[in-house]
């Protein structure tokens, strides 16, 4: 998990980068000094009145930034990227989310003590400018989460959405996308150029929703059938265990190979919600660890190995 957050001289940008990392192989490089200032945030400033671009994709939305600068667009953007789709939400505030998180997804650089601080500079810039686009992948838990949360905060009325929900460039197996994150450049400005804006629709996207699924307390949430429901926290242990050999190999592997494995049943689960997992088997016994449990975004954790106990 690493978190990034800048606050711009005339108008905010809101980037906490957590866990959207595609090669986790290289987890151990995420730390303040390795990635240093996003080259983009400044350039999606503008000293005028531009428009504000939401998502719930750190990786998202530096792409998205890298895109408008290409092409001189002057529009701000703010992303909330604490991943809503896993974690405790059971009282909709999210800044009670860090002590779980330092418990149970603990990184190697810091506590996670920069959710409530950067709710609030999401919620300052949105709410700065009624004119908003909010874009998300559906079949991405943690967007559909993200967006869900939106609403119960801001509303839907007057709410525009752009839904990557068609197949750009080579995509994941010719479908949609499954998360925003995973977009390059390139299929990035096709959903620009492409993506119809559309008015907020009730019935798909109901403002009620998020109430439900914090009145259900459940730490895990995926997409089924289109649409964010809850589920038991255990849903993905039996791809890790699978993938958990009996001989003693690095913990990122075999997270990298969860994370693929996942992606072809049509769902995502990021990083940091395997390592919530994989944590737990440890401490359960189901999975055996040559040292301390993994950290996240640690070069010592990187060299930690498991394995399935028999």
């Amino acid at each position: 998990m690493k978190c990034h957050s800048v606050s711009l001289k005339e108008r905010p940008v809101i980037c906490v980068f957590r866990g959207d990392a595609e090669d986790v192989s290289n987890l151990a490089l995420l730390d303040q000094d390795a990635l240093g200032p996003w080259p983009y945030t400044d350039r999606c400033t503008s000293m005028g009145n531009p428009m504000i671009h939401v998502f719930f994709s750190a990786s998202a939305a530096g792409t998205f930034g890298q895109l408008l600068d290409t092409r001189g667009i002057d529009d701000r953007i703010a992303a909330l990227s604490d991943h809503l789709d896993y974690g405790p939400i059971s009282n909709n505030a999210l800044a009670v989310r860090e002590t779980w998180l330092n418990t149970h997804v603990p990184l190697d650089f810091g506590d996670c003590d920069w959710i409530g601080e950067d709710e609030d500079r999401f919620r300052r810039v949105v709410e700065s400018d009624p004119d908003r686009l909010v874009w998300i992948a559906p079949a991405s838990a943690a967007e559909q989460s993200g967006l869900y949360w939106y609403l119960s905060q801001f509303g839907g009325l007057g709410t525009t959405l752009a839904l990557a929900d068609y197949p750009l460039g080579r995509g994941w197996n010719g479908g949609p996308p499954l998360s925003l994150g995973e977009l390059g450049i390139e299929p990035m400005a096709q959903l620009y150029d492409t993506c119809p804006r559309i008015p907020w629709d009730q019935s798909r996207f109901p403002e009620d929703r998020w109430g439900k699924l914090v009145a259900e307390d459940a730490l895990l949430r995926v997409v089924l059938d289109g649409e964010l429901q809850t589920a038991p926290e255990a849903l993905f242990d039996h791809l890790l265990l699978a993938r958990c050999r009996n001989e003693w190999t690095k913990w990122h592997r075999v997270i990298g190979d969860v994370m693929g494995d996942i992606w072809q049943t049509g769902q995502t689960a990021d990083s940091t919600l395997l390592l919530w997992r994989l944590r737990d088997l440890i401490a359960r016994g189901v999975v055996a660890c040559d040292g301390e449990a993994p950290l996240f975004g640690s070069s010592v954790s990187d060299a930690v190995k498991i394995r399935r106990v028999q």
